[in-house]
């Protein structure tokens, strides 16, 4: 037997299955941007924007 081990990449669990640390770490930063954008876009609002009349 030789003495190399199996690479360990550690996992972590989502609701879409396994995936390893950094691809986790890169989605939940893409996650955030993306929600950035869309609050400063005014997506998140909950009331209408009104418009005033003339």
């Amino acid at each position: 037997m030789s003495g190399l081990k199996h690479p360990y990449t550690p996992m972590k669990q989502t609701s879409y299955g396994y995936v390893s640390k950094e691809e986790y770490r890169i989605d939940k930063q893409l996650d955030r941007d993306l929600k950035k954008r869309l609050r400063k876009e005014g997506a998140f609002n909950l009331h209408k924007k009104t418009v005033k009349p003339d």
